[in-house]
């Protein structure tokens, strides 16, 4: 036996070949769902984003320029895999500032709103102000620890 070659025999019943075209079916039908899922996430994900973004420049914006923000947004909303007709509307009112985007997802409808108190600096220094008069008021009673 030391001059021959040892040949090793590989068989398998046919069996085998069939039972793995079907995991290979499955396995490739569930990396597409998954693929689908990723990109509904990245869709959602970028979309909602895009409209904190605007809502958060409206929100600290002092020359109402709310129709050349939502025009910018829309240009820069970029490509979309999965989700179709994405539309952003933003809305300025007294005291807030509202944000909506929608878009339509394999037929079902995805909307997204976001609302925002106008930034008001002026508000917090007026508070600040009014927390520094009581602080002054009641300084003796504060040291001793029991201010109202």
């Amino acid at each position: 036996m030391e001059g021959e070659e040892r040949k090793v025999n590989w068989t398998f019943s046919g069996s085998y070949t069939v039972e793995m075209a079907y995991i290979m079916a499955v396995f490739c039908m569930v990396m597409v769902v998954l693929v689908q899922q990723a990109y509904r996430i990245h869709d959602e994900t970028k979309s909602g984003m895009k409209l904190q973004e605007a809502v958060e420049q409206m929100r600290h914006d002092e020359d109402d320029q709310t129709k050349e923000i939502e025009k910018e947004v829309k240009q820069n909303l970029g490509l979309m895999f999965s989700m179709e007709n994405t539309d952003i509307k933003l809305n300025r009112g007294i005291l807030r500032v509202e944000g909506n985007c929608s878009g339509q997802q394999k037929g079902k409808a995805w909307d997204l709103e976001i609302s925002s108190r106008i930034y008001a600096p002026e508000e917090f220094l007026r508070m600040m102000a009014a927390l520094k008069q009581l602080e002054e008021r009641y300084e003796h009673q504060l040291q001793k620890g029991n201010a109202p």
